[in-house]
């Protein structure tokens, strides 16, 4: 009896001793930190995920006091929070429910933390554990989103003003252009010019803005963007101070990409002229061009980022550094942390719309006194891919009593283009929204060689203006025109089998090139 009494015991201490190795061999792998106190607040557990988290080995965090991991602010309600537990049993750390917890690591960096808390009695002492998980990169991500969110939104509301900035500059380019010609006197030339370089200046600063709300497509070619970078070096040898010293790398087989030159051209130069702003007493500026395989992990954790083969560069400087309140507000338009009158806030919103447009994305790194780094991320195209463009005429061609009807809720629009239509040789009859061209059109159909149509108009917009058109003369000749060159009803122009697009404002010379082309060709 003695014998079998002494068998089962061992067996039974054997389990536990199992069943303990087998517990402790969990908790020391477990993916979340577990660290267990003693009533005390000292540690006496601290597993392998903890270490990780905290940057401590265990040897060291053994007995210290768990406020070494505690920001200062937060011990006093954390010491709180523990005493109730330890009356009640109740908590509100649990996971999935995140309050003000954070931790703090062994090189001082604060982070936040999702806690879960327990209590256990042995030989009848209190051990508290608490179960940790780091949220720094869910923070990241979701920073990033509530960016994404307030950037779309301000692109929208760019987007519209945008697009009445573009209505109303449009007449005033035309009509100007159109003076110019008739007019002989020399005083009133000057006048007209300047008044022409001016509303040229509007529509660039509108294009800008257009950059970043939606992007615009410039002339898009096939391009090694090393020579971009060298003629970049060579510009900013010859004109930066003598204090900025400049460092630059190519991969010898850099990828080459589709886009447009003068548009990438115009986001480096940005870039490296807010690096030279940033060192007003010198320092380094370093430029680096590489290919990069992004991956699906670092796609995830940027949310404009996609999988794929790119050209990364960076643009990097040692200079002051961005605030950490402003760096969230960097590629909002007219956002500008440099004096009156030294900046428009313009600079890197259009750079995102530029980047943006070209399928990439655009992120920063920035600290206080530790400097700038712009990534920029440029989808690698294949060598064999081309894209033609075609030279347009420089005259100005006239027409032959053509019959145009010109479709626009803009009173000055319809009316200026009528009236340059006209003096150069066309007949035109205009509507003030889309009900309105389909019964001109009904009434004149025989006779309207083409149809002018704004994409944004009350009652009947674009599109369905287009259709409707269409179900009318399956042949009829249309011209897609809107203040806003990503406009989304232009899209839907091009799926109906439009082909001619004109972007407000419109100048004189492409509204007459663009009309006179496709009164030749045949069908739509």
């Amino acid at each position: 009896m003695t014998d079998k009494l002494t068998t089962e015991t061992t067996n039974v201490t054997q389990a536990v001793r199992e069943s303990y190795e087998q517990l402790a061999g969990i908790i020391a792998s477990a993916m979340n930190a577990i660290i267990t106190v003693n009533a005390a607040q000292h540690i006496v557990m601290f597993n392998q995920a903890a270490e990780k988290m905290f940057g401590v080995v265990e040897q060291e965090a053994l007995y210290q006091p768990l406020d070494r991991f505690i920001p200062a602010r937060f011990q006093a309600a954390h010491h709180r929070h523990i005493d109730t537990f330890g009356e009640t049993k109740i908590s509100n750390r649990k996971m999935g429910v995140l309050g003000a917890v954070y931790g703090i690591r062994a090189n001082g960096e604060e982070f936040p933390v999702e806690a879960s808390i327990s209590h256990t009695e042995v030989g009848g002492k209190k051990f508290f554990t608490v179960i940790l998980r780091d949220l720094t990169e869910q923070k990241k991500l979701e920073a990033q989103l509530l960016r994404a969110q307030r950037m779309e939104s301000i692109g929208t509301l760019a987007g519209g003003i945008a697009h009445d900035l573009n209505n109303i500059l449009s007449p005033v380019l035309m009509a100007t252009q159109t003076l110019q010609l008739k007019i002989t006197d020399p005083d009133a030339l000057k006048w007209l010019q300047i008044m022409q370089e001016n509303v040229q200046r509007g529509a660039d600063l509108v294009k800008q803005v257009l950059f970043f709300a939606r992007g615009i497509d410039g002339e898009r070619v096939l391009l090694q963007v090393k020579h971009l970078i060298k003629e970049i070096v060579k510009i900013l040898n010859e004109t930066l101070p003598k204090s900025v010293a400049i460092k630059y790398s190519i991969e010898e087989e850099l990828w080459p990409v589709i886009g447009d030159a003068t548009q990438i051209h115009q986001v480096l130069m940005n870039l490296c002229v807010n690096a030279r702003d940033a060192m007003p007493k010198g320092g380094m500026l370093t430029l680096n061009a590489e290919n990069k395989i992004v991956d699906e992990g670092y796609a995830r954790l940027n949310l404009d980022a996609r999988p794929g083969r790119f050209i990364h560069l960076t643009i990097a400087d040692s200079g002051e550094g961005i605030a950490a309140e402003h760096l969230d507000r960097i590629f909002e338009p007219f956002f500008t942390t440099k004096e009156k009158g030294k900046g428009t806030g313009l600079g890197l919103s259009t750079s995102l719309g530029i980047i943006k447009s070209h399928q990439g994305f655009i992120n920063v790194y920035s600290e206080p006194g530790q400097g700038t780094q712009f990534n920029i991320f440029l989808p690698a195209a294949e060598e064999t891919e081309t894209i033609s463009t075609e030279t347009p005429s420089a005259t100005l061609p006239m027409g032959n009593g053509e019959l145009i009807l010109v479709a626009d809720d803009e009173a000055n629009i319809r009316e200026i283009t009528q009236g340059v239509l006209e003096s150069f040789g066309y007949r035109v009859i205009t509507a003030g929204d889309g009900t309105a061209a389909l019964a001109r059109y009904a009434a004149h159909q025989s006779e309207i060689a083409v149809v002018l149509t704004d994409m944004m108009m009350p009652f009947m917009d674009g599109p369905a203006t287009i259709r409707a058109l269409q179900h009318m003369n399956p042949q009829v000749k249309i011209i897609a025109c809107s203040g806003i060159a990503a406009d989304k009803k232009l899209a839907d122009a091009m799926q109906a089998g439009v082909k001619y697009f004109l972007t407000k404002p419109i100048s004189l010379e492409k509204l007459l090139k663009t009309v006179a082309e496709v009164i030749k060709t045949r069908g739509r």
